[in-house]
């Protein structure tokens, strides 16, 4: 099995960065940079690069969010918003 690349996706200054080996974007809210960092991760899985996106889940710790070939593409509205909201929620702890 191959090993899979990581997205981080994490907040900074007030904004949300989408990190990897061929990204770096900064965005205003995580809706958008966790569909920014699962989109990346899909089209290089496809490219046959498995990556997995992690979010930001308190300070210098992250958590698995979306697996390329584990998890499904495009993910719901509403697993986006669970993700979101458990990231958060995580965080702030």
């Amino acid at each position: 099995m191959a090993q899979h690349a990581q997205i981080l996706v994490r907040k900074q200054r007030g904004e949300w960065s989408v990190k990897g080996a061929d990204l770096d974007q900064i965005f205003s809210d995580q809706l958008a940079a966790i569909k920014a960092g699962i989109d990346w991760a899909n089209k290089s899985g496809k490219n046959g690069r498995p990556v997995m996106v992690l979010c930001e889940s308190g300070k210098r710790r992250f958590k698995t969010v979306w697996t390329y070939g584990v998890d499904d593409y495009p993910p719901t509205e509403s697993r986006l918003l669970e993700i979101c909201v458990d990231a958060s929620t995580t965080a702030a702890r």
